[in-house]
């Protein structure tokens, strides 16, 4: 079943660094998509900071409160390596985890 919504969910597709500057319009993004299955794209992004993950774990929690999905693909080892820094992984950000 998760493999037909996810085949259903809008493709939001980031690139570059994801840092202080990118906050805004990450957020822009996500809200367009608010209340949809989103799958986050993470294969060209190459930094993501702190901010930016808050912004996506808020959107992964109002899609659970919606009872929509939010799935991440595609993260680096790189990218693994900096939510690791944090105390993070994919999956705790899909789940909205604080």
């Amino acid at each position: 079943m998760l493999a037909w919504r996810a085949r259903m969910a809008e493709v939001v597709a980031l690139e570059g660094k994801l840092d202080l500057a990118a906050v805004g319009p990450l957020h822009a993004a996500l809200s367009k998509h608010a209340g949809k299955d989103v799958v986050l794209d993470l294969e060209k992004v190459t930094h993501i900071g702190a901010l930016c993950v808050q912004t996506c774990i808020a959107a992964a929690r109002q899609a659970k409160s919606s009872g929509t999905m939010f799935d991440i693909q595609n993260a680096s080892d790189h990218l693994l390596v900096q939510l690791n820094w944090m105390g993070l992984t994919p999956e705790d950000i899909e789940e909205g985890v604080q």
